[in-house]
């Protein structure tokens, strides 16, 4: 016999047996159901019969009661309604009794009926008989009448229970007859259910022998493969429907393992795009808590640079004052004391502009930075780490090198590093950080970090997510991460590795950049102080200003002919500061006007000429720099372009030019006096003279 005709014997013969136990099934159930509900209907009629006549009971002996009362409530109460109500009540009973006569019952059953119905008759007599009396006014007669009346109704009740009693007898019997119908229908079924059993056994086998089995060889096979045996194959079956699974299964077997190679590729993917995602998640983090602190700095650099605006100033005033004596002792006070103050105090206000300068909110655009602002302004935040924990923070920086990045993620890649080899120094020995850059040909720079530490315990893995060797805690394992990324997107590489000497080493290869063009006219704000390498040394006149011819500093006079006064309105909220910018100008000749507020300025401007003004940016009151420089533009024009501003909110590479302020004309706190006279005279330049 073929494949093919095995395979249409299969089908038929479960077609067949599949008919044949639905059919036998059918046919159990449908007399099944037939019997019971012929038992069910017998039931209830014969609950009906006792329901009916219980209450037909029931109604007679409340009737009689009723029919007794109403004959006691007219002897005490003679009326028609009472007697009335006896006849309706009597009529109610009389019904309830020819119905008994009407229903199936035994001949005893119907003489009982009878003799119900002539104790009634006998009762309703003697109970009119009374009513005639009670009507004649024979009370006492009646009397013994409704007594009478009485006792035919306690002999009633008696043979009303006496025929309930019978009535049940006949219905005992005719439910014992019903159980016995019941065993008989209870025995066929109990028949008929064993020869259905016997056909599903046999059914059963033959699902066993030519689908159970064959299916559990599927069945097993499926286990492996689930297991990760993706080699498993179901072989080949006998019959051509269990064969068509086979050999499906067997191509799902082998999709499966084709899918498993493309997942694990993807899961790859995935893993790498959430690694991704957390470093974004994690800088994106970073970046909002820097800007929050930007936030906090903005306001806080007025209230710090202010004092320290005045400190400088008052410092610089006292060693002009003290430099004048030839006294050795005054002298040394100037070197050892007012020296160390204006140098200290010019530190602290460049801490105060780089911190801004480094929580300022980034562009995120790579343009043309410089490498050595950027590597100052970085180092400038860890200098004191550097020098606190005993270490050597060195700088081989060349000055005019640009690179392609964004200024500011450069210097966070930058402390990144060196606040990483500074912690592995002071944990594991070293004392030294080099920072140096060359430039690589004329398209790259080449940034290294170099420290004596112990070096990268794994440097393969240092770039990789939240790995750290430092202790649960203490870092999130994301710096060098995030420095990489960033190098990356700008189209450079960062690597790390250990030196032969000892110690660790980052290597940044950023793509070279031109310098920026300087647009005429526009300059970069004064940051107002200078590091020079001899402290107390006054800073030099930026190369904007000497380019236009400002004289030099040394020269307090400069400016000023013989005969000639230049008048410069100062306005600023802080009463140090007017008095040191006044000390500053009568330094060189300038009469000064002093305001301590916007509204206090625009009386003087409406009552006095002014060369120029020197406005602070941020004051209270309705106005504040910014727009009073706009109520000069609009009512002394001729005066606009000579007003200087100073700020203590501004970092030194900010632009103030989003508030429409030009570079040249702002000044940062704190300044130094000669940084301070400088711009005053260049703002003066052209300006003419008041006699």
């Amino acid at each position: 016999m073929s494949r093919e005709s095995r395979a249409r014997s299969l089908q038929q013969l479960l077609l067949l047996g599949t008919i044949a136990f639905a059919f036998a099934a059918g046919a159990l159930i449908l007399g099944t159901l037939v019997l019971f509900e012929s038992m069910r209907r017998d039931v209830e009629e014969v609950t009906r019969l006792r329901l009916a006549e219980q209450n037909a009971a029931d109604e007679i002996t409340t009737a009689v009661y009723g029919q007794l009362l109403a004959a006691y409530q007219q002897l005490h109460a003679p009326g028609t309604r009472n007697r009335d109500r006896f006849d309706a009540l009597g009529q109610k009973a009389y019904t309830r009794l020819r119905q008994y006569l009407f229903q199936p019952m035994t001949l005893e059953a119907r003489l009982q009926v009878e003799t119900l119905k002539e104790q009634h008759q006998a009762l309703e007599v003697v109970a009119h008989g009374a009513f005639d009396l009670i009507a004649r006014g024979e009370s006492g007669a009646a009397q013994a009448r409704v007594a009478e009346m009485h006792r035919l109704s306690e002999r009633l009740q008696v043979e009303m229970a006496r025929f309930v009693t019978v009535r049940k007898g006949d219905l005992q019997l005719l439910h014992e007859d019903q159980v016995k119908r019941f065993r008989r229908i209870l025995l066929g079924i109990t028949l008929m259910g064993a020869a259905l059993t016997g056909l599903a056994i046999a059914f059963l086998w033959f699902l066993q022998r030519s689908v159970v089995l064959p299916l559990g060889h599927l069945a097993a096979t499926a286990v492996k493969l689930g297991s990760g045996d993706l080699s498993a194959r179901i072989p080949a079956q006998a019959h051509s429907e269990l064969a068509a699974v086979a050999r499906r299964f067997n191509e799902m077997a082998t999709s499966i393992q084709s899918a498993r190679a493309k997942i694990e590729t993807q899961n790859l993917e995935l893993n790498d795009n959430l690694r991704d995602l957390k470093q974004a998640q994690q800088a994106l983090v970073q970046q909002e808590k820097l800007s929050a602190i930007g936030f906090m700095l903005a306001g806080l650099a007025h209230e710090l640079n202010n004092p320290l605006a005045g400190i400088l100033g008052s410092a610089e005033c006292i060693a002009e004052e003290l430099a004048k004596h030839t006294d050795p002792a005054v002298r040394r006070v100037n070197r050892e004391l007012v020296t160390p103050l204006i140098r200290e105090t010019a530190r602290a206000g460049d801490l105060v502009r780089n911190l801004l300068h480094f929580s300022r909110q980034s562009s995120a655009q790579p343009a043309a930075a410089d490498l050595r602002v950027a590597m100052d302004v970085a180092a400038g935040l860890r200098a004191y780490a550097f020098a606190q924990a005993g270490k050597e923070l060195a700088m081989q920086i060349p000055d005019a090198l640009f690179v392609t990045a964004d200024a500011q993620r450069l210097e966070h890649a930058a402390l990144n590093i060196m606040t990483n080899a500074l912690e592995a120094m002071s944990t594991a020995g070293g004392t030294r950080l080099l920072v140096r850059a060359a430039a690589i040909g004329t398209d790259w720079v080449e940034l290294t970090f170099e420290d004596d530490g112990p070096g990268f315990a794994e440097p393969d893995r240092a770039f990789d997510a939240f790995y750290s060797t430092k202790p649960v805690g203490s870092g999130t394992g994301l710096g060098l991460a995030l420095a990489q990324r960033f190098i990356t997107e700008t189209g450079g590489s960062i690597t790390a590795e250990n030196r032969p000497s000892g110690g660790g080493r980052v290597t940044l290869r950023l793509l070279a950049a031109t310098a920026p063009l300087t647009v005429p006219g526009v300059s970069e704000v004064s940051a107002g102080t200078a590091a020079t390498a001899n402290p107390g040394q006054a800073p030099d006149v930026p190369p904007d200003l000497a380019a236009e011819g400002t004289p030099a500093l040394a020269d307090p006079s400069a400016g000023a002919r013989a005969g000639e006064e230049r008048v410069v309105l100062v306005v600023e909220d802080e009463p140090a500061l007017r008095n040191i910018q006044r000390h500053f100008l009568a330094r060189i000749g300038i009469r000064t006007l002093l305001a301590k507020d916007a509204a206090e300025a625009v009386a003087i401007l409406t009552s006095q000429r002014c060369d120029a003004v020197v406005t602070d940016i941020r004051m209270p009151g309705e106005m504040d720099g910014i727009a009073l420089h706009a109520w000069i533009e609009r009512h002394l024009p001729e005066l606009a372009p000579r007003c200087l501003f100073v700020s203590g909110e501004l970092a030194a590479s900010s632009d103030p030019r989003e508030l429409g302020v030009p570079n040249e004309r702002v000044l940062a706190k704190p300044f130094t006096r000669d940084a301070y006279i400088a711009r005053v005279l260049a703002v003066l330049e052209g300006a003419p003279v008041t006699s």
